[in-house]
């Protein structure tokens, strides 16, 4: 391990081999720190916090501190963040709210510099989230979402798989997978072409998402009528299914 002198470790915490800590970090109790993981300078690591493998943190990162809420009651909570995910300068992430409960950060994410993943949230593997964007609390990313830089997410919105969020974004109802929203307030702009394209998803597959798209966007249809005509017109791949089983499963409604 490469520990700078001074850097403040807590002894009830554990860091793996190979985990580097550079000059006036603070690591908390019970925080775990995985093999490989290096963290830079002037970074807080609260209690119980757990950064898994391979992970860069850069400088004035703040992670697992108290969620803000107001009459939070200190109980006992963590933050989680995956293999191989970055965290660059001045990213915040707060612990939950719950008593035992998480805040979850997958595999492979990037948080770009003064990004925020407020108390609850649950981001898959693979998500980017660009400078300055915000999170608020039981906020869910689902697996390669992309959210664009300053952008404000409402709590418990969901954003689906392989979605993208544009700049400068208010997003106050759900994202619906595979789709590229806009705006103040957001709305629906169209597919994640690009997006699915990298992916490679299949043409057939891509242009099903397409039409699907289409009609949840139609104005003479409300959200139920669309899912019907989606059901009765688009062949059933999976990623199909998954949208309409997206839509259903919506608390907020989506955004059109």
């Amino acid at each position: 391990m490469n520990i700078h002198s001074s850097a403040i470790i807590h002894p009830d915490a554990e860091l793996a081999q190979g985990v580097g800590v550079g000059p006036f970090t603070t690591i908390g109790p019970k925080a775990k720190i995985r093999e490989g993981t290096v963290i830079g300078p002037n970074v807080l690591i609260e209690a119980g916090t757990i950064i898994g493998r391979n992970c860069r943190i850069f400088h004035g990162a703040s992670l697992g501190g108290e969620p803000q809420i107001l009459n939070f009651k200190n109980v006992p909570a963590s933050l989680e963040i995956g293999d191989g995910t970055v965290v660059r300068e001045y990213v915040t992430a707060h612990r939950s709210g719950f008593e035992n409960g998480v805040t979850r950060i997958g595999k492979g994410c990037l948080l770009m510099a003064y990004s925020h993943v407020g108390h609850d949230c649950e981001i898959g593997d693979d998500v980017v989230i660009v400078n300055s964007t915000a999170l608020s609390g039981h906020v869910m990313v689902e697996d390669k979402a992309f959210i664009s830089g300053l952008v404000g997410i409402h709590q418990f919105v969901r954003i689906g798989r392989h979605a993208m969020v544009g700049g400068m974004a208010r997003v106050n109802q759900d994202v619906l997978p595979f789709s590229t929203v806009e705006g103040n307030p957001g709305r629906l702009y169209s597919t994640n072409a690009v997006g699915l394209k990298r992916a490679n998803f299949k043409p057939d597959v891509r242009a099903a998402i397409k039409k699907a798209l289409k009609f949840i966007a139609q104005p003479e249809l409300n959200t139920k009528q669309a899912v019907e005509k989606i059901a009765a017109e688009i062949e059933m791949f999976d990623e199909i299914k998954y949208f309409i089983d997206f839509i259903n499963n919506s608390s907020r409604g989506v955004t059109k």
